[in-house]
């Protein structure tokens, strides 16, 4: 409802701001989502609880998430190299932000999944270098990193990446899941007694990780250390 004078309140402003995002979001929806919306309408009501949560962001926060948006929309339409094209803009136009991260970590799956292993690496480190903390994020480019390098042939290399995030982040949760995809390398690569060294060093210091058991295995399989 109008104010007595005729003129929109504050309220009513930015209530219709707020519907005019709605239908901006709909037409969106519409626009590029058409095989996604023939296999369910779930997806709207994600984008429409999405666009809600962006009214409350600041305004290059906003344009962040919906850049980052796109390139979903992309990779949904199977245009893989527009999407890692777009996840690079975003990365470069949003430095510093969330969804630049979000997009780092996309582009350097993205270069992984289509065997372009340099690019992907170069991705991940970029991430590694801007955003700090030890966290599930950091872990998976750090292991994107290793996992490139194996499928790159250099197999003491990745390991010595595994290893390199264990004895950074040894109170990580992944910590032991690094000790046991370093062992896994240097085993692959020959250097057995290594390999033994870092599953003997799950078992002594992560008893209880998920890992600890199948580590055991492996280290009987292989007669122990040494």
């Amino acid at each position: 409802m109008q104010g007595a004078r005729g003129r929109l309140t504050r309220r009513e402003l930015r209530q219709d701001e707020f519907v005019n995002r709605i239908l901006a979001a709909w037409a969106y929806v519409e626009e590029n989502y058409v095989r996604v919306l023939a296999a369910g309408g779930g997806v709207v009501v994600l984008i429409l609880l999405g666009v809600f949560v962006m009214h409350q962001m600041d305004a290059q926060a906003r344009e962040a998430v919906e850049a980052e948006g796109r390139v979903r929309v992309l990779l949904l339409q199977g245009r893989v190299d527009d999407a890692i094209l777009d996840a690079e803009r975003v990365a470069e136009a949003y430095g510093g932000d969330a969804a630049a991260g979000r997009a780092l970590q996309l582009a350097g799956g993205l270069y992984f999944e289509t065997g372009r292993y340099a690019e992907a690496r170069a991705a991940f480190e970029r991430y590694l270098q801007a955003f700090d903390g030890g966290g599930p994020a950091r872990y998976s480019a750090w292991s994107g990193i290793a996992a490139a390098m194996e499928e790159e042939g250099d197999q003491a290399g990745a390991a010595a990446k595994y290893l390199a995030f264990a004895d950074e982040f040894v109170d990580s949760p992944f910590a032991p899941n690094a000790l046991r995809e370093a062992a896994r390398c240097y085993r692959v690569s020959g250097d057995t007694l290594k390999a033994g060294t870092l599953l003997q060093r799950i078992l002594d210091r992560y008893p209880r990780s998920p890992v600890a058991q199948s580590a055991g295995e492996e280290l009987d399989q292989m007669g122990g250390v040494g």
